[in-house]
């Protein structure tokens, strides 16, 4: 525990030096939760509320996790860690942790919504569905960066794959607007299936087909440990 909590220090201190970027994302919130109630009235905000728990667990994964780790290859800090008793596991683990602010705060900034919502309940289904997400996004987000040679790349690939899996496919709005035959296909994106998990735990999708979404998110999971386990390398290994 102390390697994860070393590591997990090191990785915070930009919130201490950087808060504003904690302060930059109620303005997001509070964005998205003006456009869905326009878009939805109250329902808008309850799908909102699940969309903001879906995309905050991919983002920090595939971009901020993997962010701060490429960089750390690309400026050598990596083979610092090396150098120590540090292994893998605790130090991919302490950038998470370190990482988990973000959703604490995001939780914080939508508490007034969710407790005049009553919305426990799509807040517990949300986080049921956020756990397996967490796992994928940094598995993916590790077999990414652990893949770039330029340095200038990695913003310019996590950002995009970021807001891409976020906005496009069915996060915000439920996958029940599709045709049947098309959301089949849509729920193979992970952040998707990940959004379809916690609306129909909730009662807020009219499609009964938990089956699936969670079958695809275990595939995810065995895909990115294989893709993670062959480009994380560590010391002479």
């Amino acid at each position: 525990m102390g390697k994860i909590r070393g590591v997990t220090y090191l990785a915070s201190r930009w919130i201490r030096r950087q808060p504003m970027w904690l302060v930059e994302d109620l303005f997001i919130v509070l964005g998205f939760a003006i456009l869905m109630f326009v878009w939805g009235g109250i329902n808008g905000l309850r799908n909102v509320l699940v969309a903001w728990f879906i995309s905050g667990a991919w983002g920090m994964g595939v971009n901020l996790v993997a962010q701060s780790i490429g960089w750390d290859k690309q400026q050598k800090i990596m083979d610092m860690f090396i150098a120590t008793p540090v292994r893998p596991f605790h130090y991919v683990f302490g950038y998470f942790i370190s990482s988990l602010i973000f959703l604490a705060v995001d939780f914080l900034y939508m508490l007034i919504l969710i407790i005049y919502l009553n919305a426990w309940t799509i807040v517990l289904a949300s986080l049921i569905a956020v756990a397996p997400l967490l796992i994928i996004s940094n598995l993916v987000g590790l077999s990414i960066v652990m893949r770039i040679k330029k340095p200038t790349n990695i913003s310019a690939i996590t950002n995009p794959l970021q807001m891409m899996l976020i906005i496009l496919p069915p996060v915000f709005y439920p996958a029940s607007v599709l045709p049947e035959t098309w959301r089949y296909f849509v729920l193979l994106i992970p952040t998707a299936a990940g959004a379809e998990i916690a609306r129909q735990l909730s009662g807020l999708s009219s499609w009964h087909n938990l089956w699936y979404p969670v079958a695809v998110l275990a595939i995810w999971v065995v895909l990115g440990i294989l893709a993670s386990s062959r480009v994380v390398k560590w010391g002479m290994e």
